[in-house]
């Protein structure tokens, strides 16, 4: 009988024990945390709340909840009523050196990359530039510039429409246009990396330096990989393949890291392989990037 009673009482205090309200010092650094959108943050501030009071576990992850809720109802409502020039971010890339003496050498290493994340949409403006002069001759011009929309599906598939310049020295590439659609399938998606695959058939049009042109279908394929491997550190590897009558392979790894506030700085390495090049050409050309960039 007394162990009846002993148990009715352990189930009676049970609720109440839950029940004991989370301190006010501790459900401020709590929404603080949450507020502040960094998970790592959020993760670390609730392991040691919920450690030190454990009786409020459930109400320290309905705030975390409501908060999320709120910041993603106000994400929403933000880009529901965003123009098209809002809401827009990227990073602009500068490099150069100027050499004088017994060589006039002048190079030049300029890249932008902009991304404008909608509800649906999502936009992309790419454009790099490298260009050296020795003693008044072009040793080296390559331009490249892409415009492409995505248009989500759900959060791992999308379609993407996509229109690409080329104009590259090394390759014996005078202008190269490319129209490309197809599918995209986000195949990571976390905080601090991301892997999108994309494939579809295109149209290029490309004229050589000695005249020669090719005109055509294609299949294009494109990987795009990120990763922050350390706080304000990132690695990016980007592919592409176009498979035509003369394919093309393309690939660049990159790492930049920050220096202070939006100042960064970065290194990038480009491989591209023609299948048939230019007379006279090889067909791998590289090029090497040292700059510093600013992010917005």
């Amino acid at each position: 009988m007394r162990r009846v009673a002993l148990s009715t009482l352990v189930l009676l205090a049970a609720p109440l024990e839950a029940q004991v309200p989370l301190p006010q010092p501790v459900r401020a650094m709590v929404e603080r945390a949450a507020e502040s959108g960094d998970a790592a943050k959020i993760e670390a501030v609730v392991a040691v709340a919920k450690e030190t009071n454990p009786e409020s576990a459930a109400e320290i992850d309905a705030i975390v909840a409501a908060i999320a809720e709120r910041r993603e109802a106000a994400r929403v409502e933000s880009l529901k009523t965003a123009g098209f020039l809002d809401n827009w971010k990227g990073r602009l890339d500068l490099g150069g050196s100027i050499q004088t003496g017994n060589a006039d050498t002048k190079n030049l290493a300029l890249g932008l990359d902009l991304v404008r994340d909608g509800l649906r949409w999502r936009h992309r403006l790419e454009a790099a530039a490298d260009m050296q002069r020795s003693n008044g001759m072009t040793d080296q011009e390559r331009i490249l510039a892409a415009w492409q929309s995505d248009w989500r599906l759900s959060d791992a598939l999308y379609l993407y429409g996509r229109f690409g310049y080329e104009r590259n020295f090394d390759a014996g590439i005078a202008r190269r246009f490319i129209e490309s659609a197809g599918v995209g399938w986000r195949v990571l998606r976390r905080e601090t990396m991301s892997w999108d695959l994309e494939g579809g058939p295109a149209l290029q049009q490309t004229r050589y330096f000695d005249g020669s042109s090719e005109n055509g279908f294609a299949f294009r394929g494109a990987s795009r990989f990120a990763w922050e491997f350390a706080p304000g550190t990132r690695l990016t590897n980007d592919s592409f393949l176009l498979v035509a009558e003369a394919s093309t392979v393309n690939n660049t790894l990159a790492v930049s890291t920050t220096l202070w506030k939006a100042l960064s700085a970065g290194v990038s390495f480009t491989v591209q392989w023609e299948e048939e090049p230019a007379l006279g050409l090889r067909s791998t050309s590289t090029v090497t990037r040292f700059t510093l960039g600013y992010g917005f």
